[in-house]
């Protein structure tokens, strides 16, 4: 029996070579792909100067662990930690944050995607590879790129400048996936854990203007928090614009 895999928006992918996928719908359909390259299964290991790392709590394996597995890379991190309440975003600012202050990470390089909508398809010395060349332009923290401009309208000044950095691109911050150097990814996060709501009062679906949240970007939303950070950290802190690094439309 012939299995026939048809790509999803298949006119909306703009760079199917990137070694990432972070859209969970054709994640799992490139994943599907992968699974029938058998001479791919299981032939790639992780770089020593390099941590995979993703958040993962449910209790079973991810789509993005799933990947790894495929192509061999075993020796990867999942966290999760007992919380209380809902699941909210920030919570993975916590976990990674307690991880590097923990310093059980040896490596000069961290790779983080997320588990439910991630897949790596490629040899993830690429990847450092790739990241490499820009770490040659001063930028130590790679963000993946999303043509979403959800809530920036809580920041419209930030929003005006992040426009101004890549103005023709189309694309901004998604904090689903990133690769940096560990030293600068815990500088990023000891700041970005200041801008989490204790009491998770920004909840998913509500949109309040800047005067109702005074202390804005502070909520459940890592993304934005992100986004709100880069001008302080540009260009140190960056945006994968062209898909060189990460997938998503």
């Amino acid at each position: 029996m012939t299995i026939k895999i048809i790509p999803p928006n298949r006119k909306k992918i703009r760079s199917p070579y990137s070694p990432i996928i972070h859209r969970e719908k054709i994640a799992t359909w490139f994943f599907k792909a992968l699974q029938t390259a058998y001479w791919l299964e299981g032939v790639y290991k992780k770089p020593q100067n390099l941590t995979i790392l993703t958040v993962n709590s449910t209790g079973k394996k991810s789509l993005f662990e799933q990947s790894l597995d495929y192509l061999g890379i075993k020796n990867y991190v999942v966290l999760n930690e007992p919380f209380e309440g809902e699941w909210r975003h920030t919570l993975k600012i916590h976990f990674i944050l307690n991880y590097l202050r923990s310093d059980k990470c040896k490596t000069k390089y961290i790779l983080y995607c997320d588990a439910p909508d991630c897949i790596l398809r490629d040899d993830p010395k690429e990847v450092v590879k790739l990241f490499k060349e820009h770490e040659k332009l001063g930028i130590e923290l790679l963000f993946c790129a999303t043509a979403s401009k959800r809530r920036f309208k809580l920041i419209p000044d930030v929003f005006e400048w992040t426009k101004t950095v890549a103005p023709k691109s189309g694309r901004y911050l998604n904090a689903g996936a990133f690769i940096g150097t560990t030293d600068f990814i815990r500088e990023v996060f000891e700041e970005a854990v200041l801008h989490i709501d204790p009491n998770n009062t920004f909840k998913e679906g509500i949109i309040r203007l800047c005067d109702d949240l005074p202390e804005f970007p502070e909520g459940y939303c890592d993304q934005t928090i992100f986004r709100y950070l880069h001008k302080q950290f540009y260009p140190r802190m960056d945006v994968d614009y062209i898909n060189r690094i990460f997938y998503r439309n």
